[in-house]
């Protein structure tokens, strides 16, 4: 008894002037109390379910171990909340779903680092479990609330995207008007060159590799030199005569180009189309148009001498045409034009009996582009 009146004399004594330290000379200043030892741990009030239940007024912040539930528990406004997960459903007031996006994902590849935090305005602390599958891939998140206010919430996916495109995710949350959009893109089939570089299977605005030469239904697009994917491109698209004086011109159709030289944009800019990060890369993420340099060696390489010996290479290139410079379409089944990323508008050329190097055409024409990988 003489011992525990000289530890509260000692207590209350500190208090006026210090903060408490059991095992530890200096405590940290923020703290009241801090008790250290390498071989003991903090033993709190046990109590089982019911005699928690007959506290009085228990004030926020009490701290308890149940042993009913054998769980570590503390008061707050809402209740009793425990670290064993079975308390109650959380109260939400808001989402926003678009917090934060990460990852990418690719048709036909399971994904890998894809998530998308949210933020909750919660009013009752408790329990969420979030999710939602579109696509054949699950965003979902499970876990507890402890506190009221705005918590981050990183939903993790899962599975593997069925098809390209943009997919809207809906939360079976409540309120449930959270929802986002993720972004799927096509599987991108690559095939080696004969000159040893990676290429895309198939020409831009294609699906699949041609089935033959001829094959008309994966020819793919025709692109104005310089010009990023906006719809131009399309074998059916409008036409206008206005050039554009932005390296964008801010609509989907193909600019009729007068004189010699011929382009869509007025200045000229021969810095369009210059590598992976050049402006307006119509490639996917990693590709680019191809130098000359890169199309001779290919050629070469290949030994592609005409048409046949274009669909006989790895690449399997068909013989698209091309859309002139007043937007018509020409050349079908007679000749293969494909872009370079050269500024002279350079361009490899093959015939049904030859093939041409230094083909200098038009940048107003529209032509097959193929990516290699950078």
């Amino acid at each position: 008894m003489k011992n525990f009146i000289v530890l509260i004399a000692m207590l209350v004594c500190n208090s006026m002037f210090s903060q408490i330290g059991i095992g530890i000379p200096n405590p940290d200043a923020s703290a009241v109390l801090e008790l250290a030892s390498k071989q003991k741990g903090f033993l709190p009030p046990r109590l089982t379910t019911t005699e928690r239940d007959a506290i009085s007024q228990p004030a926020q912040g009490l701290t308890i171990y149940n042993t009913t539930k054998k769980c570590l528990e503390w008061y707050l406004a809402s209740g009793w909340y425990n670290a064993c997960g079975d308390n109650g459903v959380a109260t939400v007031t808001n989402y926003t779903c678009s917090t934060l996006v990460t990852g990418t994902m690719e048709a036909g590849t399971p994904v890998s680092g894809v998530s998308q935090t949210i933020t909750a305005t919660v009013t009752v602390p408790g329990s969420y479990n979030i999710s939602t599958t579109q696509n054949g891939v699950t965003f979902s998140a499970r876990g507890n609330f402890t506190s009221a206010g705005n918590h981050d919430i990183v939903l993790h996916a899962a599975g593997t995207p069925t098809t390209a495109g943009d997919h809207d995710f809906v939360l079976n949350t409540s309120p449930n008007s959270c929802s986002f959009r993720r972004t799927t893109t096509p599987k991108i089939q690559t095939v080696v060159g004969g000159s040893g570089r990676i290429w895309m299977a198939y020409n831009l605005g294609a699906t699949a590799p041609a089935a033959a030469s001829n094959d008309a239904s994966q020819y793919g697009d025709y692109y104005q030199w310089g010009r990023e994917t906006d719809g131009h491109e399309k074998l059916n698209s409008g036409t206008t005569t206005t050039l554009s004086r932005n390296d964008s011109p801010g609509h989907a159709n193909f600019i009729i180009g007068t004189g010699i030289p011929s382009d869509w944009r007025s200045p000229a800019n021969n810095n369009l189309w210059q590598g992976v990060t050049g402006i307006n890369n119509p490639c996917p993420a990693g590709f680019r148009l191809p130098t000359a340099q890169e199309w001779i060696a290919e050629f070469n390489s290949s030994a592609i001498t005409n048409a046949a010996t274009a669909f006989a290479s790895a690449l399997k290139l068909p013989i698209a045409g091309s859309k002139n410079t007043n937007g018509q379409y020409s050349n079908t089944a007679l000749r293969g034009l494909y872009w370079s990323s050269a500024s002279t508008g350079q361009a490899v050329t093959f015939t049904q009996t030859r093939i041409d190097y230094q083909n200098l055409v038009q940048r107003a024409s529209g032509n097959s582009v193929r990516c290699i990988k950078d």
